[in-house]
């Protein structure tokens, strides 16, 4: 008696469906484009490629807020 495809599938669907989410939030917390990166963390097999590079891309909301802090610095610095 074979296992249904269904339940042989349903590890890989639950995992994808974690990392759809985690992809998302990831997104969501490093200023990346959210949509576009929770859609291609729901695909399978790709999704472990897309949580290496999240988890490994830089920060880009801090970015912006350190160059806002280190205008500001110089600005301030100038009219001294």
């Amino acid at each position: 008696m074979q296992p249904s495809p269904f339940i042989s599938l349903l590890p890989l669907l639950l995992i994808s469906v974690i990392l759809g989410f985690v992809g998302h939030f990831l997104a969501k917390d490093k200023g990346r484009p959210v949509l576009k990166w929770t859609i291609v963390s729901f695909i399978p097999i790709i999704n472990y490629i897309c949580m290496v590079y999240l988890i490994g891309c830089t920060n880009l909301r801090l970015e912006r807020k350190l160059d806002e802090l280190l205008a500001a610095q110089k600005s301030r610095t100038d009219f001294q």
